[in-house]
């Protein structure tokens, strides 16, 4: 058997199976300027999915609209969510400028100060799911700057 550790992982994706299709990925192209690194369209459903990081290679975001010919359809994915259970977080070092481009495009919460010093921005996307933007000590990332 291999020996297998956190070493081994080199990428991280989530997906997100959504009511419109095509308004969520309206939502995370234009709003969030996300880019697109695969798309598809089949008798299942249409998905596409978005890039984080250097060269849109270091995480992952699908966004997927299930027809019911997909087997593993369920009818809650046809409603919004009713709670924050999940929420996805994306942080950059640009919090005002987002604050800015967003107010005349989409709703969201302004910028706000938690305890441990991050400021957030938070909005929903068409699936009522909760985006938070943030800015400040992000674990794991290393400054430009470090040797």
């Amino acid at each position: 058997m291999a020996n297998v550790s956190n070493k081994s992982w080199f990428s991280f994706k989530t997906v997100l199976r959504v009511r419109d299709f095509e308004a969520s990925k309206k939502f995370y192209t234009e709003i969030l300027e996300l880019p697109i690194v695969e798309e598809w369209d089949a008798p299942e459903g249409k998905g596409c999915v978005f890039g984080f990081g250097s060269q849109a290679r270091e995480g992952f975001l699908e966004i997927y609209g299930m027809a019911t010919l997909d087997v593993r359809h369920d009818a809650s994915f046809d409603r919004p969510l009713a709670n924050d259970k999940v929420d996805v977080q994306l942080g950059t070092d640009a919090l005002d400028a987002w604050a800015t481009k967003l107010s005349s495009r989409w709703k969201f919460e302004d910028p706000a100060t938690t305890p441990w010093g991050q400021r957030w921005i938070r909005l929903r996307d068409p699936d009522n799911l909760l985006i938070a933007l943030y800015e400040g000590s992000n674990p794991g990332r290393v400054s430009s700057d470090a040797s």
